[in-house]
């Protein structure tokens, strides 16, 4: 597929390519949408050897960045930064630098946001080339509100909401979750179910990151990779990659609700109907996973951290009214998602037309 059918297909309207080879950096940029404001860009690096998937990956990125943002109401469009290459071996001082600098030539038609295999380390040393950085601020980091504390916080709001509407519960008390990837999400959101009497069954190709958690949590049950799909619990979700799911591993499913940190759990969304078809109820994770936005939102506009403890409730009021709206129009939760997001987008247009 071309690069401009991929642009089409996620209704992109920019996409950048940038090469430094004194350095090594090899970058696709992508704005998705700058109506509701400068993209903010969630920025991964990964060793790609196909130029197509990369490209793909990319737009996908920035294109859910623009309707979590818009489910939220917050002034951000969708972006996104990929980068090329092995992190342990490409990255260095010059490089990051040299991204900056990058970043810069966009003139704050983005932000950039840290994502897999970017560290915090890595976002001071971009800094010293580009103001156009966000989730960096230490008062946030410090007081537990950084945007992965908030992403795995606001799930929380999340779940509570869809285990309202298919269980009934006012609480997640009692209830089990199995936890698909430990990684940063995974492991933070773990950490917030356990401030609450549930159980918790949990897996990772690596096995060191298992490790970490057991150490922290003696009695967590832990499975193989190729089982976790098949474990009875109340709600699953996924915090490894983004449509890991197949055909043959809804079959196994033994839950009531499945969502997860990455946007999309299902591997295409031909998959939908036929997952309602199942009785488990499917909440794609751009709904709930939006506790990022909420507080790079708040940092860019100078609140204070505890401010985003206040407003990550949102999530909770934002997911049960898509839910219960789906479910009175027959519809899937994912198109009435896009519809609610895409009508604020063109309802924004509109009035700035104004100006």
């Amino acid at each position: 597929m071309e690069i401009f059918d991929l642009m089409q297909s996620t209704n992109s309207n920019e996409v950048v390519f940038f090469e430094e080879p004194s350095v090594n950096l090899r970058a696709i940029i992508v704005l998705n949408d700058t109506v509701l404001g400068p993209a903010l860009a969630t920025c991964r690096i990964y060793d790609f050897k196909n130029l197509e998937k990369a490209s793909k990956i990319a737009l996908q990125m920035a294109y859910y960045n623009t309707y979590r943002s818009a489910l939220l109401r917050r002034s951000f469009g969708g972006g996104s930064i990929v980068l090329f290459g092995d992190s342990d071996k490409v990255k260095n001082e010059m490089y990051l630098r040299a991204l900056g600098i990058f970043v810069n030539k966009l003139n704050g038609k983005l932000f950039l946001a840290r994502s897999s295999g970017i560290s915090d380390k890595d976002m001071h040393e971009i800094k010293r080339e580009s103001n156009y950085l966000l989730g960096i601020d230490e008062k946030y980091i410090k007081t537990g509100n950084s945007p992965v504390e908030a992403i795995a916080k606001g799930m929380i709001w999340g779940l509570k909401a869809a285990v309202k509407e298919k269980i009934g519960a006012d609480s997640i008390n009692n209830l089990t979750f199995a936890v698909q990837g430990v990684g940063e999400v995974g492991a933070n959101l773990i950490k917030e179910l356990l401030k609450f009497d549930t159980n918790i069954i949990v897996t990772d190709v690596v096995y060191d990151k298992i490790k970490v958690i057991q150490d922290k949590v003696p009695g967590i049950k832990v499975v193989k990779p190729n089982e976790i799909y098949k474990q009875k619990c109340d709600v699953f979700i996924s915090c490894a990659f983004n449509n890991i799911m197949k055909e043959e591993d809804i079959q196994q499913l033994n839950c009531k609700i499945l969502t997860g940190s990455t946007n999309s759990v299902l591997k295409t969304r031909k998959m939908e109907k036929a997952f309602n078809k199942t009785g488990i109820l499917y909440v794609p994770g751009y709904i709930i996973n939006g506790g990022e936005i909420i507080q790079l939102a708040n940092e860019h506009a100078g609140k204070s951290p505890e401010s985003v403890d206040v407003e990550l409730p949102e999530i909770y009021d934002i997911t049960l009214g898509l839910i219960k709206k789906a479910k009175q129009e027959n519809k899937l939760i994912n198109d009435v998602a896009m519809e609610s997001a895409k009508k604020y987008i063109n309802d924004v247009a509109t009035i700035k037309k104004l100006k």
